[in-house]
């Protein structure tokens, strides 16, 4: 029996995307991120990172990240994330203004990523990672 090329291109996309959508509801999904534990997002197993708090003036903010100038004169910068999520949090800090930063370098990184974000003037704070590093706008956290 000789199987139509488009009944067998059919049964090649129901088979695909029923892989995806079965991965995608089963949590098996794995991506590159950032943090201990990157990849399988199930949360299962993982360890919180080693935390470090900044605290500062902001130097520089460039929707991605900003930089920030510590109280005892040093420069780091910390990787927000997603520009579109930081926006969705009303996030939008002023050159000069003073935080604090929760934030990890991740493993094979040498910049750290931030996990919260305190300004001082507010009191308000920002998260754009949870406890494990994972970010907010990505995988489980985004559901």
């Amino acid at each position: 029996m000789r199987l139509n090329s488009k009944i067998v291109a059919l049964i090649v996309l129901v088979v695909m995307f029923g892989g995806i959508y079965l991965t995608a509801e089963l949590n098996w999904w794995q991506t590159a991120g950032s943090g201990r534990g990157a990849g399988n997002h199930d949360g299962a197993g993982e360890s919180p990172p080693e935390v470090t708090v900044l605290h500062g003036s902001i130097s520089g903010y460039d929707q991605r990240g900003l930089t920030i100038v510590t109280d005892d004169g040093q420069s780091f910068y910390a990787e927000l994330g997603n520009p579109r999520y930081n926006r969705s949090i009303g996030f939008a800090p002023q050159v000069g203004e003073r935080l604090t930063i929760q934030a990890f370098i991740p493993n094979n990184k040498t910049t750290y990523s931030a996990i919260t974000v305190t300004l001082d003037r507010t009191g308000q704070v920002f998260t754009f990672r949870d406890a494990l590093g994972q970010p907010l706008w990505s995988g489980k956290n985004a559901e």
